[in-house]
């Protein structure tokens, strides 16, 4: 039997890429250090760029909220929100590095089946297309490397104790970085 030495990302030539891990979320010195929760990113991209949600200030249809789902006479029936949820810390490297995936949750609130599925599927589908997009929340900049479903969307049935309003969730892990 003969030894055969690989280069670079061991990880990554055996599994074809699958599981390729650069210097993803931060360091130990806390230089890449997220000053903004994942959540914030991705929610400003969803209503910024994607035009999928919108700024619940705006008191526009489908506003997409941070980390709790109001209700009441003045908050829309169609709504979202994303949570911050369990990631994995796979791998700290020997320069610093830590490879981390963020967790994030998309709910999705609606009037109908039919109406809910059809949004969060849409958001789904566009999220599946990031690579290494540029978010930029005044002063500062940040990359979403990657956004993988984790979850196939999650019908959760009717919202307790409501005027029967559907919920949905999908699951996502995150790779993103923190640029200025």
């Amino acid at each position: 039997m003969s030894n055969v030495i690989v280069g670079g990302n061991l990880i990554a030539a055996i599994t074809g890429g699958v599981f390729y891990t650069t210097p993803l979320a931060r360091t130990t010195e806390g230089s890449d250090v997220l000053e903004t929760s994942p959540s914030s990113v991705l929610a400003y991209y969803i209503i910024e760029t994607l035009a999928k949600m919108t700024d619940p200030s705006d008191g526009d249809t489908w506003p997409l909220y941070i980390s709790s789902m109001p209700d009441g006479d003045d908050i829309e029936t169609n709504c979202g929100a994303l949570y911050d949820t369990s990631g994995i810390q796979s791998m700290r490297q020997m320069n610093g590095y830590i490879a981390q995936f963020f967790g994030i949750q998309l709910r999705i609130r609606s009037k109908t089946y039919e109406i809910g599925w059809a949004k969060i599927e849409d958001i789904g589908n566009a999220l599946d297309k990031v690579n290494n997009i540029s978010v930029e929340i005044t002063p500062e900049e940040y990359e979403i490397q990657n956004i993988s479903r984790t979850t196939p969307i999650v019908p959760l049935g009717l919202e307790r104790e409501t005027k029967r309003r559907y919920l949905f969730t999908l699951n996502f892990a995150m790779t993103i970085k923190k640029l200025t």
